[in-house]
């Protein structure tokens, strides 16, 4: 009975579904409701606005002014006689529209200038974001295909571990085994049932993970299949990608954007200390419907100016934002070193592990049918009698581990692929199109509900 529900899970797992979601479908989910990604955009925009107020102040002020005024006059008193005490009212009429065209700033040039360099951070900014979206997705949905093949190994060992228990039982009860290999065989299945409550809670947050990212849980996802082709990276000198890494690198690119960015800062706070130039040219109509001495009047008013500015003193306002502004400067490089310096950390660890996981899955690929071979071996040396049951459960144990370190090392070695063009800044959908086409296992559903309850039945199993 208990052997039947512990393995309602495994059943479910490996039953079909219509459709099976890939990497491809999780990252294009992704796209469109992953808060970070859509923040990331939200942000781009916004901050790529800074070029269009940049080119406004070179471009003319147009600004139109009107007003109604309501005047109230009374002659109280006065020496001509032409005019008696009088009072009356009118209204008046005033219109202006005035250009304003700056002719020479530096400031505003130098704003501009930093404007453009502001644009190609924001873009590099947000291909960092799309490209760590797509390492994200990756992490998130091999970390769930681990977890189970995980979940599906220690399955596997309580399965086994039963059966040798209930042989040892048997045997005990035939006179046939001693009380210490039952109370050991007895303390395996146990823990081993415990470590599948640990390794089934994992699973579940793992599940969460995809949902974190998507807003939904994939009714089932595409697993790899047996063959998977191992490539090393090329060129093979880490060398080589570190140098990619310098010049492709969004990171850096938005860190080497942003420093010319505080390098025109500097000019632009010094533009206070320089004069300005602009022209100014204003139209004025206004109308009078009366007056205290009677009639009213209309005049039409052309002006045309060209103005000079030179500040002299602003209370040192000005040298002091020259110095803010280059203590930034001094920051903004070394920023851009510190992102350097991690790049190349990471290019060399990506690297490194791609090559080492290459290794380690062919070496763990012997190892586990080794480990398969010896449980047999041992097994069949317990049933003659020839060695102890401690000696099967430890080879039983070695196999479960030595599953489980090849699961995770096939799925370490796609991650560090991705990992690796990621630090060059070469990441793209075409990358995880190629994944893609090695995700050729089973089908596997996502039920929570059945996991539940297969963990559920796991903790009934310790009391």
């Amino acid at each position: 009975m208990l052997k039947n529900a512990i393995s309602g899970l495994i059943l479910a797992m490996a039953a079909s579904s219509s459709h099976a979601e890939d990497l491809l479908d999780i990252y294009r989910q992704a796209i469109d409701y992953d808060p970070i990604y859509r923040a990331g955009i939200s942000q781009h925009d916004a901050d790529r606005e800074v070029y269009d107020q940049a080119l406004a102040v070179l471009l003319p002020t147009i600004k139109f002014d009107a007003s109604y005024t309501k005047v109230y006059e009374d002659i109280v008193s006065t020496d001509n006689e032409v005019f008696k005490s009088d009072d009356t009212d009118y209204p008046v009429y005033d219109y202006n529209l005035s250009l304003t065209q700056s002719i020479y700033s530096f400031s505003n040039w130098a704003y501009f200038a930093q404007a453009k360099e502001d644009v190609k951070r924001v873009a590099a900014e947000l291909e960092d974001v799309r490209q760590e979206l797509i390492l994200r997705v990756a992490e998130a949905y091999f970390n769930v295909l681990k977890k189970r093949d995980t979940y599906l190994g220690i399955d596997a060992e309580v399965k086994s571990l039963e059966k040798h228990y209930e042989r040892v039982e048997l045997q005990m009860n035939n006179g046939l085994a001693r009380t210490t290999d039952l109370l050991d065989s007895e303390a395996r299945f146990l823990q081993a049932q415990a470590r599948k409550i640990e390794i089934g809670n994992e699973l579940r947050d793992s599940l969460q993970g995809l949902y974190e990212l998507t807003g939904t849980l994939p009714a089932s996802m595409a697993t790899l299949g047996e063959e998977l082709a191992l490539v090393t990276p090329d060129p093979l000198r880490v060398d080589s990608w570190i140098e990619s890494a310098q010049k492709n690198n969004p990171s850096i690119l938005a860190k080497q954007s942003a420093m010319a960015a505080a390098r025109e800062e500097i000019r632009r706070q010094e533009g206070g200390h320089y004069p300005t130039v602009d022209f100014v040219a204003s139209y004025n109509k206004s109308e009078t419907d009366g007056s205290l001495f009677g009639g009213g009047s209309e005049v039409d008013t052309q002006s045309y100016m060209v103005q000079l500015n030179v500040p002299l003193y602003a209370g040192g306002a000005v040298s002091s934002k020259v110095r803010e502004s280059s203590s930034l400067y001094s920051k903004s490089k070394d920023e851009l070193e510190e992102v350097w310096r991690k790049t190349s950390r990471e290019t060399r660890a990506a690297f490194t592990g791609v090559n080492s996981a290459i290794r380690k899955v062919e070496a763990l690929q012997k190892s586990v049918e080794a480990y398969e071979l010896a449980v047999e071996v041992k097994q069949e040396s317990f049933d003659s009698g020839v060695t102890n049951s401690v000696t099967v459960l430890d080879a039983v144990r070695d196999l479960f581990i030595a599953r489980t370190e090849y699961s995770a090392a096939r799925y370490d070695y796609l991650y560090n692929n991705l990992r690796l063009k990621r630090a060059v800044g070469t990441l793209t959908e075409f990358d995880l199109e190629q994944i893609n086409s090695a995700l050729q296992g089973e089908e596997v559903p996502t039920d929570l509900r059945a996991l539940e309850e297969d963990l559920e039945l796991s903790r009934l199993a310790l009391y």
